[in-house]
């Protein structure tokens, strides 16, 4: 056995402020405000009012004192002034259903938490809530709750940050259509030997089972109503509907009824026609198509027995262009009062338009061969094929993302400039600044949770489609597992973290992928972290026995029951009456399915031992490295 030391990776605690009674920011002191702070004061209300997630400020006596845009949209209120004086419970309680809420995390005791809070100055840990709106919908949200003082001052307000949980659903079902692709791009093979049509090859066996999935990724990335895939037919010039994702079974079923009956011009008029010939997507309002009364007088039954479309929507129509001719068009509608299609929106849809024809074109350039090779050769391309769409899924997930994070970086650096410039003596000033700081470093660790999520549902996607990569190399355990435990601790100092690995100078060898069992340990890590009763250790232990090193991670919280232990490791996989209130929860059940895949790929094994009452230890194996000469 490899001799060990043991560290101790020490606890900080955080300074909060005194608790005495504080006012709001007053409208007036005796300081003298320089043109160059009413300056930064306007610019600092600009960052709130601006700021992406919903920001609520209320004072020591839980009256509102401010809120921003994204919460006045997110609570469906009108104007700032309709919510300035309201008690905020109140206000709160007034969209919250008790019997609705995650049972984990009753609400009538995270409510009476809040008003304690409001006379100490003391924070909130996170709670996710459903709220019912106004206009009858329903939407899960993550608040936060800081308590907010200028420096050196008393607390005098607190801060409440409201995150949407949609994203969670969003990428599900994201990752859903996109795996529905993979499974149909890998299925093309089995299609090529039906006869081709002669009209469009768009209505060919192989892209018909394609295109479907593709139309439903398009709505599920967009979120919007419905997505269409029409061929134009090179012999008659009529548009044949291909495929549809969001339509009734009468409203596909009318498509398919029209499909051949009328040219593009007829319904979408000679100039919108006239764009998409030149490879150019066109903006329309539904209402300047022409009706389908119009068109039903070419048709050989009554229009009237079929649906009409909604008039207060706008559509974005993409051309389809294979080998330089124009063979089709996507159809892309969502409602007009969401807004203009944004330049995002357009290139997103034109990105997967662009993967789709090399799709495509794959499958028409496989239709041209001939002899025994063809299948072999469509199944190689297949592989190809599925490699590409998921970096380009990958890519425009993250796009988004990239860009918010970006500028979440951006502003917390220009606080930070503007902290160093204020003089001492500007409160009025100061005082703002510390209603942005937090909420702002609150966002930014949300977007990172869901560029995480995002991970790890491409992760998935690529274990499913058998394209996930690994590159070994020569690692040392002890030195993976000492970075990533001072990570945390920089992270979460409040949770103290009981190192037991060998010391650096004994080196556990290990043929790994570094940052997949990063990954894990980090995963790991942050489950013990979760669940740990507040200021208790988390153990960290590492031995080596024969050829074999075990990793466990030991917390002391509630423990897991029997039913989620025969469970945890399986994909999707989330333990009975969780809530989504931490990283692990929001990454949809696939952490520890993904901790399990990544371990036995490097011959490994994954396990955990837990009762009720007596915390829980997760535990992995990994082969060890013989040294040369062994």
């Amino acid at each position: 056995m490899v001799g060990k030391s043991s560290h101790h990776v020490t606890q900080r605690k955080q300074k909060r402020g005194g608790t005495s009674a504080g006012k709001s920011i007053p409208h007036s002191r005796s300081l003298r405000i320089t043109p160059h702070d009413q300056m930064q004061l306007r610019q600092l209300k600009a960052v709130w009012e601006s700021f992406p997630e919903g920001l609520i400020a209320y004072d020591r006596n839980q009256k509102i004192v401010r809120i921003n845009a994204a919460a006045r949209k997110l609570f469906e209120v009108a104007s700032e002034a309709q919510c300035q004086g309201r008690d905020y419970q109140q206000f709160l309680t007034s969209y919250i259903r008790s019997d609705e809420q995650p049972p984990c995390a009753p609400s009538e005791q995270w409510l009476m938490n809040l008003a304690l809070a409001g006379t100490t100055g003391a924070g909130l840990p996170e709670q996710t809530l459903l709220l019912h709106l106004p206009s009858g919908s329903k939407i899960s949200v993550t608040v936060r709750s800081f308590p907010v003082s200028a420096q050196g001052r008393d607390t005098e307000e607190t801060v409440s940050v409201f995150h949407c949980g949609d994203e969670i659903s969003y990428l599900q079902r994201v990752h859903e259509a996109m795996l529905d692709l993979l499974n149909a791009i890998a299925k093309i093979p089995e299609q090529m030997d039906r006869v081709l049509p002669k009209e469009t090859f768009l209505l060919s066996s192989p892209v018909l089972f394609v295109a479907q999935q593709v139309v439903d990724v398009i709505q599920s990335v967009l979120n919007c109503h419905t997505v269409d895939m029409l061929a134009h037919g090179h012999r008659t010039g009529h548009l044949y509907y291909v495929a549809g994702s969001g339509y009734t079974a009468e409203q596909e079923q009318y498509w398919r009824d029209i499909g051949g009956f009328f040219h593009p011009s007829e319904l979408l008029g000679d100039a919108a026609f006239a764009r998409l010939g030149a490879n150019q997507e066109v903006v329309l309002a539904m209402n300047r198509l022409h009706t389908i009364a119009r068109l039903g007088k070419q048709l050989p039954f009554p229009a009237s027995l079929y649906p009409a479309f909604p008039s207060s929507e706008t559509i974005l129509l993409v051309p389809l262009f294979l080998e330089q001719q124009w063979v089709g068009l996507l159809m892309v509608t969502k409602a007009s009062s969401e807004g203009a299609y944004t330049p995002e929106e357009i290139a997103l849809v034109k990105a997967v338009t662009a993967q789709t024809m090399l799709l495509i074109k794959g499958i028409h350039d496989f239709s041209a061969q001939e002899g025994k090779k063809n299948r072999a050769l469509a199944q190689q391309e297949v592989r190809r094929l599925a490699g590409e769409f998921l970096t380009l899924a990958s890519h425009e997930l993250r796009t988004p993302l990239t860009g918010i994070m970006g500028n979440l970086q951006l502003a917390q650096r220009r606080l930070q400039t503007f902290k160093g410039q204020l003089a001492p003596s500007s409160v009025q000033v100061r005082e703002p600044f510390a209603h942005i700081q937090q909420p702002l470093a609150a966002a930014s660790q949300s977007a990172q949770l869901q560029q995480q999520m995002i991970n790890d549902l491409i992760d998935d996607a690529r274990i499913q489609t058998n394209t996930l990569p690994f590159s070994l190399y020569p690692e040392d355990l002890g030195t993976l597992l000492r970075e990533v435990v001072a990570g945390q601790q920089h992270a979460a100092p409040e949770h103290p973290i009981m190192l037991d690995v060998p010391s650096p100078e004994q080196k556990v060898p290990i043929l790994a992928d570094a940052g997949r069992i990063t990954y894990v340990l980090t995963t790991y890590l942050t489950n013990a972290r979760t669940y740990s009763p507040p200021g208790r250790p988390v153990e960290v232990h590492v031995r080596v026995e024969e050829a074999l090193a075990r990793v466990s991670v030991h917390n002391e919280g509630a423990g897991i029951s029997r039913e989620d232990l025969n469970h945890l490791w399986e994909r999707f996989y989330r333990a009975k009456g969780s809530a989504i209130q931490h990283g692990l929860d929001l990454s949809c059940g696939l952490p520890l399915y993904l901790c399990r895949v990544f371990i036995e790929r490097h011959e490994g094994s994954v396990g955990v031992e837990s009762a009720p009452g007596q915390g829980a230890t997760f535990w992995f194996t990994l082969p060890i490295t013989p040294s040369p000469g062994e």
